[in-house]
């Protein structure tokens, strides 16, 4: 009869357990009905805490898709334009009224006063010489009249100067002989009042007493092709005059008058002579 031996059994799963515990089972998993020591099972003691979720990272939003716009065309304004190298010849009457004539030995068509009706001296530009007739550029209205006096009536003389104004670029120049010698900024008429094109003189130049008209104006002979009438008894004749809105030099700002800087029209007024032949272009 062979002997069980107990007390080597207990020891075996005491130490089961112990490992079994270290392990987290319990004994009593694996203990039969038969263990007489009646060993219990030691259940590990764990905390559990809830795991949680992995939280969503939002996704970075995507950077708009930058479109390029192609840049804006620069206006490519038309560069100065030839003149005439020779000198201009102008005219200042020398009796106090002026028959015009259609033609040489043609019809009166006007007469002219001398002084002007804003008491300035009478001056002409000298397009053409026929004997004893002068055909001059008028005045008046529509832009680049022109008509024949009798030489007898006017005092001719010569001057250098051609005064360039450009739109575009908003730039008066000055040219002697044909060849630039002065340029400033200009502000010329707005969209609506633009500053008339085409081909005219500084009919008188006089001093302003202020404001608006700056030192000094040079009347320019032309006239603006869509405001007939300049305060009370303007008739639209258009002028190289200064600012007290210094601002607008620059710009398409005025009426159709040319602005300019005080500074620089009182220059200018010094360096050209009334009959002094006045080109506005694009």
């Amino acid at each position: 009869m062979t002997r069980t031996r107990r007390p080597a059994t207990a020891l075996i799963l005491a130490l089961v357990a112990v490992l079994l515990a270290a392990t987290g089972v319990a004994l009593d998993r694996l203990r039969g009905p038969g263990d007489a020591m009646g060993v219990v099972a030691i259940e590990p003691s764990y905390t559990f805490m809830p795991v949680a979720a992995p939280a969503k990272v939002a996704a970075k939003p995507k950077a708009p898709k930058v479109v390029k716009r192609p840049a804006a065309a620069k206006i490519a304004c038309p560069g100065l334009p030839r003149v005439g190298s020779s000198a201009a010849v102008a005219a200042k009457a020398v009796v106090p009224r002026v028959k015009v004539y259609d033609r040489p030995d043609g019809r009166v068509s006007r007469v002219l006063t001398n002084p002007t009706v804003e008491g300035q001296p009478l001056h002409a530009l000298v397009h053409e010489r026929q004997g004893v007739w002068l055909k001059i550029q008028l005045v008046s209205r529509p832009n680049g009249a022109t008509g024949w006096v009798r030489i007898t009536n006017f005092a001719q003389y010569q001057t250098p100067y051609r005064i360039v104004v450009q739109r575009c670029s908003r730039k008066l120049t000055v040219l002697k002989f044909g060849q630039p010698v002065w340029e400033r900024p200009v502000a010329v008429g707005k969209a609506s009042t633009p500053t008339p094109a085409g081909d005219f003189f500084v009919d008188f130049i006089t001093p302003m007493r202020c404001c608006a008209y700056g030192p000094v104006m040079l009347s320019v002979s032309g006239f603006s092709n869509v405001i007939f009438q300049f305060g009370k008894n303007g008739t639209g004749q258009i002028a190289i005059h200064g600012t007290n809105a210094d601002w607008s030099v620059g710009s398409a700002a005025s009426n159709g008058c040319i602005r300019m800087h005080n500074a620089d029209v009182t220059a200018l007024s010094k360096m050209v002579p009334a009959g002094t032949p006045v080109t506005i272009v694009d």
